[in-house]
């Protein structure tokens, strides 16, 4: 462990945490050190970035505490050598990512209020999700349509899995029966989520998981303004 950054027992130097506060420390040669606890409210391996916003988090609060001075394009750039996904969680919000996913246009916030995750209590590495995916043929592709309609979510990686991981599958069925207007794969699974429109149902849909033993969560999307407000010192 390099000198002046402690951890807690939740990380270990092959974490996120670990690696960027390490380069920041060694690039920029803070003055003091930084002790870093982290507390795990949602399942590992779960598509749901945990891992990447924690590695943004820790860029944005490194910033502030060791009075480095970096702009949102320096945070940026150093977010994208550790993940393509890091980037985002610098801003928040709705986005439109392109290139390896680290160039963020942000887009008009998309409010949902009754979202259920629901995981089956398995875990899928990322790396394996990207591994199996189907690539699909030049006439296969699909054009990305900026809308706020969620018949137009989709997720590429969800159908490999589908078929490697029937629960996985068995979950998006049963939203979709028990009352969700959509349902995908969140990220790289195995975490689903379904989108309501009948908070009734939705927590019907809730118990019905719960029964089974299954991790859920009752969620919603949350506007860019109170993304970047929690980072507000």
């Amino acid at each position: 462990m390099k000198k002046w950054i402690y951890l807690n027992d939740n990380i270990s130097e092959n974490n996120l945490i670990y690696k960027v506060a390490d380069y920041l420390y060694n690039q920029y040669k803070p003055d003091w050190g930084i002790e870093i606890q982290l507390i795990k409210r949602i399942p590992i391996a779960a598509g749901l970035g945990g891992g990447s916003s924690n590695a943004a988090t820790t860029l944005l609060a490194l910033n502030y505490l060791w009075e480095l001075g970096l702009s949102i394009d320096d945070l940026t750039s150093i977010a994208s050598i550790f993940g393509s996904d890091i980037p985002y969680f610098l801003y928040g919000g709705t986005a439109f990512a392109t290139n390896r996913g680290e160039v963020i246009q942000p887009l008009e916030d998309f409010n949902l209020d009754n979202i259920l995750l629901v995981n089956p209590n398995i875990m899928i590495s990322s790396s394996e999700a990207y591994q199996i995916a189907s690539i699909p043929t030049e006439n296969e592709r699909r054009h990305c349509r900026i809308s706020q309609d969620v018949k137009w979510f989709f997720n590429r990686l969800e159908a490999q899995v589908r078929i490697d991981y029937p629960l996985v599958n068995e979950i998006l069925n049963d939203l979709i029966k028990l009352g969700a207007s959509t349902a995908l794969m969140s990220g790289s699974g195995p975490t689903c989520f379904g989108v309501f429109e009948d908070k009734f149902k939705m927590h019907k849909c809730e118990a019905y998981f719960k029964e089974k033993g299954y991790w859920t969560k009752l969620v919603r999307t949350i506007t860019r303004e109170e993304y970047q407000n929690v980072f507000q010192a």
